[in-house]
């Protein structure tokens, strides 16, 4: 058995508590290693390690137990080892436990555990930040994002019903999120970036990703078409990206034609028509596994009008008849980008 390695998994947020310290909302708590009446040490149990922003102590589980118990690093070890970690013999007399610890399984016994608690946390943020920005007195900014949003040609009863929100004052919002969360949260969670700042700048309308009613991802969209080289939208950061509107799916009859498209607004304009459809969010973006979710319905491909969306609708289309599921590819007019600028142009009377 590898002592360190073992005892570097004891869950951190279990020894906290068992050494009576009190763990607040957010998994904050007063720092013990220095004065102050607000808390700003943070636990991450994902990786099981502590962090203060106050006075910047850092560590692992074992680093928090020696600092707390004044023991060093071996000795907090494996007084940790133990109390936590099943099946430990120390060579000689066993230290007594310094509390009465609950039981507890083993942290890389409980990985989905682990993955719920975190995936949970992001949602939480999401949410938030959703609620927040909905809060927002209106402003020029998303004055103009409802403009374009219904120039685009989606009735007010889809944005709501699909939950689109805009941010009205991004500084307002970045300051929100910094003075609620961790900034290790936040960047876990894909919207801050590797320099802590918030992802979603100039991309103000933002698009939420459902499973199971519940926000899972946030993608950003520009006003308008792209100038200075800005994409037309912005992903979270380092977070994978699910099926845009998969909610839809277990509502839709076995044997009926589910579209499948390349852009959540392509998706939007389709359902909007009464017409079932998810998105990839990006013709890039499609997982394999994702196929299994498409078996008891008919398939149609409808990508936008470009090499890689043509290309990705053959090569998708064998990867689901190689499943078993029946296909079929529709192509959008010539001269008109994708499925909702069709949709617009057709609503408005131009051909």
């Amino acid at each position: 058995m590898n002592i360190l390695e073992e005892t570097r998994k004891v869950d951190i947020v279990q020894v906290v508590r068992d050494l009576g310290l009190r763990i607040q909302e957010h998994r904050k708590l007063l720092c013990p290693f220095h004065e102050e009446k607000t808390p700003s040490l943070y636990l991450y149990p994902q990786t099981n390690t502590y962090y203060c922003f106050g006075c910047g102590r850092r560590g692992d589980v074992i680093h928090f137990y020696a600092g707390f118990c004044q023991l060093d690093y071996k000795k907090a070890m494996h007084e940790l080892a133990f109390q936590y970690v099943p099946g430990y013999i120390r060579k000689g007399a066993a230290p007594p436990p310094r509390s009465a610890p609950r039981p507890i399984i083993p942290a890389d016994q409980l990985p989905d555990t682990k993955e719920y608690i975190h995936k949970a946390l992001h949602t939480e943020i999401y949410e938030a930040f959703r609620d927040y920005c909905n809060g927002q007195v209106e402003t020029d900014i998303s004055r103009s994002a409802a403009d374009y949003l219904h120039q685009r040609g989606f009735q007010e009863y889809t944005l709501r019903s699909f939950g689109i929100f805009t941010i009205k004052d991004y500084h307002a919002a970045n300051y929100f999120l910094r003075s609620r969360y961790a900034l290790a949260d936040l960047r876990e969670c894909g919207l801050y970036n590797e320099k802590d700042n918030l992802v979603f700048y100039k991309h103000v309308i933002i698009i939420p990703y459902y499973q199971k009613g519940r926000i899972v991802f946030l993608q950003g969209r520009i006003i308008g078409p792209p100038v200075d080289r800005t994409p037309r939208y912005q992903f979270l950061s380092g977070v994978p990206i699910p099926l845009f509107n998969s909610d839809m799916l277990p509502k839709v009859r076995t044997g009926k034609v589910v579209y499948l498209t390349e852009g959540a607004f392509d998706c939007m304009a389709l359902v909007q028509r009464g017409i079932p459809a998810v998105s990839l969010g990006s013709v890039t973006m499609f997982k394999k596994e994702w196929t299994k979710l498409f078996r008891r319905f008919e398939i149609c491909f409808w990508f936008d009008n470009d090499a890689a969306g043509l290309n990705a609708a053959d090569t998708y289309r064998e990867i689901f008849e190689q499943a078993g599921i029946s296909t079929h590819i529709r192509t959008v007019k010539e001269g008109f980008k994708d499925v909702s600028d069709y949709f617009n142009a057709r609503d408005k009377g131009l051909f």
